[in-house]
């Protein structure tokens, strides 16, 4: 069995991963794929703005956004050794986009047999029930899901 996991630092992200530890010891998972999307790095959202930017902020924005994505980068090698301490080969997966888009196109392009989200992450009070991007994950591919409580 080969999943995909959905981690964004969320209380709820964290126990879609024990979740995802529980399925490698419980039911032989093989291999299994942490991703993080994020939507745009600061560069982006500067340049895209009216104002003239100067170049020494744009510098400290890209320190900043390298020196975000390397503590991502740590944390989620972190994860993948304890589950690969449980049996599973595993994957790390940072991409930049909208997080259910990304989470999708990586479900339908990747031969997963099952999706494991939280059920809310990191998107405020939006959606109290469940998140929008489990939602739109759940109505977007025909990869079972898993969203956990």
């Amino acid at each position: 069995m080969k999943i995909l996991v959905g981690y964004d630092g969320s209380e709820s992200s964290l126990r879609a991963v024990g979740k995802a530890h529980r399925l490698i010891k419980d039911c032989g998972v093989h291999e299994v794929t942490l991703i993080h999307a994020h939507k745009q790095d600061s560069r982006e959202s500067i340049s895209k703005d009216k104002f003239a930017t100067s170049p020494d902020l744009l510098d400290q924005l890209k320190d900043q956004d390298k020196k975000n994505w390397l503590e991502k980068q740590e944390v989620l090698e972190e994860i993948a050794e304890k589950l690969e301490k449980s049996g599973a080969k595993t994957n790390i997966r940072i991409e930049q986009g909208h997080p259910a888009k990304v989470i999708i196109t990586e479900a339908e392009n990747g031969d997963y047999d099952m999706v494991i989200l939280g059920r809310r992450g990191r998107g405020g009070l939006k959606n109290m029930v469940m998140g929008s991007v489990s939602n739109a994950v759940i109505q977007g591919t025909d990869t079972s899901v898993l969203v956990v409580h």
